[in-house]
């Protein structure tokens, strides 16, 4: 070893595993700190110096160690395969008791806007953040109105909120040097309306996508967030993303809060839809303002300069939609703000279906307060322009009210039933107005469905879903989708409307379209029956027209109607022959013993009868799947041509 440097030959985990515990004037310690400087690999420099300046040198460190490790670590970012870091090293020297203010600002000065916000994080110290801070304020500038553009180019503001968790003064330089709201005053002049309008709004999605981002990378400062929006431009934006696009993130508490303030907003829709009627009636401003005078004195100064605004309203087109301000407010709350509230089980996140933080019976109140405001809407409700073609939020609000509300009660129900027959007309072929498209035309039918059956049969509480409980008169409820709903829906259904012996036959016959009722399921609907002993022959004798389907319906009738004890042979002779044939008896590999004594009561010991029945047009699909047992013993017994099938009818 004579003439070769002591550090070259001892390995860096050797060197790191020996200083443990040592202090700064150990062999070993000294030994590092030459390898720190002579080292040709950046991560043995790197494991070196910060275990040096977290150990022994922790209180107390030369210049040299702290430049090279903020060098070290820099060096980093120039490597062609590097993979950015947390930045652990810079961090360690920056705010180590030794750095030197000089060292502290050149570092952040040659530091990208990303790296200031892996050194901004919460493990940084105070003196840190705050220089960190003064640097991103530094390179902010003046804070410009937002534009579509600067999603693509991004302010340093931007930069470092895109990562999290941040310091609480790395945080609050950044949110106060975001870009302001968009200045319609700042966009150019020269172009026609339209481009005008174009570009506006353009940036006011901007505006909205920058907040979306930012809550959703921090979703611990939410409420942080609420109070300082409040009196800002953004307090409004940051509410409804909150409430609009990520509700599940938010915490159940400022959850509730935020829909709770939204809701509040929507008097004063009422309030102005009530005075633009007055003026639209003949009223001037000043009778208005007389008449509402002790509701305005009850408004902010805010809602106070909004209410004058809609009142002094000269164009007679917008003095008539603001004649039904809360119908649209509920409109476009129900599709757009409390879409993801109204039916949570549908919310994603990306692909995945969204984790709600709030449970489900407080998402469910929530819900009910919709409703309960969107409920005060329908008087205000005016058909609209002739013409006009219909969108499905025209009438999608009126679906969330029966949905949500705890009962529909008889006025809400005489406030639905003309918005339903307007917009049933729209959808028909004789109405004058544009046509909808395609996909709009099936969601429109689809709500106008759920919004009729509930109308027609409401369940009586909101638990469930009631797009599918809510199944509407008992006359026009199908057998189809009575098999669709859970057997307690069915029965709490079939409980609103005892007595009605043709809606417990369709029940029946539901068992088995439905494919997953159990015979206990089915013997609890047969009692609701004023003839449970009689009416099975008859259904199953017209089981083609009264059930229909598939091979799976039919096998589910026999196993229902073969699981019974009592089943008598004439009920047994009426099942389709080729389920019944192929039904199991009590073990694996037998047939049924009520069908196998069916079969030999009917042929005996005639063996050309059971050669002719052998062969028998029997099938497991088409008319032929239909033929009774019964039938095709007869004809098998007296030698009779094979009967047609039954009819569907």
């Amino acid at each position: 070893m004579t003439g070769q440097d002591p550090a070259a030959v001892l390995p860096c985990d050797f060197l790191l595993t020996a200083m443990s515990g040592s202090g700064p004037d150990d062999p070993v310690v000294q030994l590092a700190a030459q390898q720190v400087r002579t080292a040709r690999s950046r991560h043995e420099r790197s494991a070196l110096a910060e275990a040096l300046l977290s150990g022994p040198h922790a209180q107390q460190a030369p210049q040299w160690l702290l430049e090279a490790a903020v060098a070290t670590d820099l060096e980093a970012k120039t490597e062609t395969y590097h993979v950015e870091g947390g930045m652990t090293l810079v961090a360690l020297a920056l705010g180590h008791p030794s750095c030197p203010a000089s060292l502290q600002d050149t570092t952040l000065k040659r530091c990208t806007v990303e790296q200031l916000a892996l050194l901004g994080s919460p493990r940084a110290g105070e003196q840190l953040a705050g220089a960190i801070a003064e640097e991103l304020r530094i390179r902010g500038g003046a804070t410009p109105p937002m534009t579509p553009q600067l999603l693509e180019m991004p302010t340093p503001a931007q930069v470092v909120l895109r990562r999290g968790p941040l310091h609480d003064l790395v945080f609050e330089a950044a949110r106060d040097t975001l870009p302001a709201a968009p200045d319609p005053d700042e966009l150019d002049a020269d172009c026609d309306t339209k481009e005008w309008l174009r570009r506006y709004k353009g940036a006011c999605a901007a505006w909205e996508s920058m907040w979306r981002q930012i809550l959703e990378r921090h979703p611990e400062r939410h409420r942080e967030l609420v109070q300082w929006a409040d009196g800002t431009d953004a307090k409004w934006t940051v509410r409804n993303e909150l409430l609009g696009s990520l509700p599940w993130a938010v915490e159940p508490g400022l959850l509730a809060e935020l829909a709770a303030a939204d809701l509040e907003r929507f008097p004063l829709e009422i309030l102005v839809a009530e005075a633009c009627r007055m003026r639209r009636a003949g009223s001037d401003e000043q009778q208005v303002l007389a008449h509402f005078a002790e509701e305005l004195s009850a408004l902010t100064d805010e809602e106070q300069i909004d209410f004058s605004t809609f009142l002094g309203l000269r164009s007679t087109t917008l003095l008539n939609r603001r004649c039904h301000a809360p119908v649209a407010w509920v409109q476009g709350a129900a599709s757009g703000t409390w879409r993801h509230l109204l039916n949570p089980t549908q919310a994603k996140d990306g692909y995945q279906l969204a984790p709600w933080r709030a449970p489900a019976a407080a998402l469910a109140g929530l819900a009910t307060m919709f409703a309960e405001t969107a409920a005060r809407a329908l008087p205000f409700w005016e058909p609209e322009e002739r013409y006009s073609a219909i969108r499905p939020s025209e009438v999608a609000w009126v679906r969330e009210i029966v949905l949500h509300l705890p009962a529909v009660t008889d006025d809400v129900k005489a406030g639905i039933r003309p918005i339903v027959h307007d917009a049933r007309k729209r959808l028909s072929a004789h109405h004058p107005g544009f046509p909808p498209r395609h996909d709009q035309r099936r969601e429109l039918e689809e709500i106008l469905d759920t919004i009729e059956r509930v109308l027609a049969d409401p369940p009586p509480s909101v638990g469930g879903d009631r797009r599918r409980t809510a199944l509407g008169a008992p006359d026009k409820v199908t057998v189809r989708e009575l098999a669709g709903v859970p057997a307690q829906a069915l029965s709490d259904y079939l409980d609103r409307h005892t007595g009605d012996d043709s809606l417990v036959e369709k029940a029946l016959l539901a068992c088995a379209a439905s494919g997953h009722r159990s015979e206990d399921d089915f013997e609890r609907v047969l009692r609701r029956h004023t003839c449970p002993d009689t009416v099975l022959l008859p259904l199953t004798e017209g089981l083609r027209g009264n059930l229909g389907g598939a091979p799976t319906w039919r096998e589910a009738w026999t196993r229902l109607i073969l699981a019974r004890p009592d089943t008598q042979p004439a009920l047994v002779r009426a099942l389709p022959a080729w389920p019944a044939l192929r039904a199991r008896g009590d073990r694996y590999g037998s047939a049924h013993p009520s069908v196998v004594a069916a079969v030999r009561d009917a042929l005996g010991a005639d063996q050309d009868a059971w050669n002719r029945f052998a062969t028998c047009p029997a099938t497991n699909s088409g008319p032929s799947a239909w033929l009774r047992l019964g039938d095709l013993l007869d004809a098998a017994a007296t030698g009779a041509p094979w009967p047609k099938p039954p009819g569907n009818r």
